[in-house]
């Protein structure tokens, strides 16, 4: 079984999947389902529903992942993403990618369900198979998919990153873009194009700790107080990560070495007459200085600004809120959208909490078939994040939802890495709880 998962992870990293470019993936998955005689479903936003019949009479039982993967490569690659597969690289028990992110984060979950798919030698219930798109940016395919084409009252999503957990829980979040349009006007100083790069990275979630001092903060807390006039600014590359780069052009007297010094920063001098106002460019700085990032409220809710780039006059920003306390999360959100430095503010999308229902037939099932592999309950977590788990449930009445996964490290980051005996442990798991529901 370790070499099918392997080939399956393999076939799965050779397809292009970036968030809102699932068309690839998907009709990959038709494929499967055309060449195993099972019934598939496609809706217009790629999301996919594919059913096995089963051989033990039980209530079906779905399992969940979706098909995009979040895109990051070295500043030096070459990589396109929209053409070409993942180089993946496996060391003994250790799987990780060549210069770019493995898309472990959901590829572990689509290999195992690729793997369940075409084994017809498994006994369990009556199988739903769903695929949904766009998770790692808008969850656009959770919200949008025809729920009533699912029967399953039981749902196994596979999106966990810790083999000895199950997630029960999650946060709710909300994520504004705060735009801005300013004036550009002529000056004479000198200007500069400067990167600030080399920043750790990661997901929002479990790397919250980082959003604080990431590269879009820096930039801003260097720049404030300085001569300077901005002419644009881009960070980041998703509300949903943690900022590693941002670079501005500016125009400024200053020495810019000494404006700089300490930093690791590529500078370029270059030929530009406009830029905004200083009042706009107070304005950008303190916006994002005060948009607090990390945990707040004694780590009740979390703030992320992952994301600000800059299209002629106009700066937007994409800040992402979560918490599992719906008050606080509102008394943030109405906090950030107060800042008075002449953004307006829109709400890009709004994702309820997934409520903790510790009376779950599927969670206590589980950890009793945990406890008789293992001689230990697997760990019960909340997770400090959104997952689809939340807008499934709200869609489908009276659904039983839980979520396990094999173990992946640094996801999101050119540092991500998984382990192959760990997706045994979770896929030998998953056949074992599916035979015995």
């Amino acid at each position: 079984m370790r070499e099918t998962l392997i080939s399956n992870f393999l076939r799965i990293s050779k397809i292009p999947r970036e968030s809102g470019k699932e068309d690839k993936i998907a009709n990959f998955f038709i494929d499967v389902a055309k060449e195993n005689n099972l019934l598939y479903f496609k809706d217009d936003n790629n999301n996919v529903l594919i059913k096995k019949k089963g051989n033990i009479n039980s209530s079906p039982v779905a399992l969940q992942s979706h098909l995009d993967m979040v895109c990051i490569k070295k500043e030096d690659s070459k990589h396109n993403f929209e053409t070409e597969g993942i180089n993946v690289v496996i060391s003994d028990d250790k799987v990780t990618a060549k210069d770019t992110t493995l898309g472990a984060d959901q590829g572990v979950g689509l290999a195992i369900m690729l793997t369940i798919m075409e084994n017809k030698s498994l006994k369990h219930p009556d199988l739903e198979f769903l695929f949904t798109t766009e998770e790692e940016t808008t969850f656009n395919g959770a919200v949008t998919f025809p729920y009533d084409k699912v029967t399953s009252k039981r749902l196994i999503n596979l999106d966990n990153s810790k083999d000895d957990s199950v997630f029960i829980g999650s946060d709710g979040d909300i994520c504004n873009e705060y735009i801005y349009n300013g004036n550009l006007v002529e000056n004479n100083m000198p200007s500069y194009k400067v990167l600030l790069n080399g920043f750790l990275g990661g997901n929002s979630s479990e790397d919250i700790n980082l959003s604080k001092n990431n590269a879009i903060f820096t930039m801003a807390r260097i720049l404030h107080d300085k001569d300077v006039l901005l002419k644009n600014i881009n960070g980041g590359i998703s509300e949903n990560d943690i900022a590693t780069f941002c670079e501005v052009t500016l125009n400024t007297k200053d020495n810019i070495d000494k404006i700089f010094e300490g930093y690791n920063v590529k500078v370029s001098k270059i030929e530009s007459d406009f830029s905004f106002s200083k009042e706009d460019t107070k304005n950008i700085i303190n916006q994002i200085i005060n948009l607090k990032s990390g945990f707040i409220n004694k780590e009740m809710v979390s703030a992320n600004l992952g994301l600000i780039k800059t299209i002629d006059n106009k700066i937007t920003i994409y800040y992402l809120l979560r918490s599992m306390d719906k008050k606080k999360l509102e008394t943030v959100n109405k906090e950030t959208k107060n800042l008075n430095y002449n953004f307006s503010v829109n709400e890009v999308y709004t994702d309820s909490s997934w409520e903790v229902n510790y009376e779950s037939k599927l969670l206590n099932q589980y950890k009793k078939l945990y406890y008789r592999e293992y001689l230990e309950y697997p760990k019960e977590e909340v997770y400090h994040g959104s997952i689809e788990c939340s807008a499934i449930k709200k869609r489908i009445k009276g659904l039983d939802i839980i979520s396990i996964g094999g173990n992946i490290e640094k996801f999101h980051t050119i540092l991500e890495t998984t382990y192959i005996s760990s997706w045994l442990k979770i896929y030998n798991l998953l056949i074992k709880f599916l035979e015995s529901l």
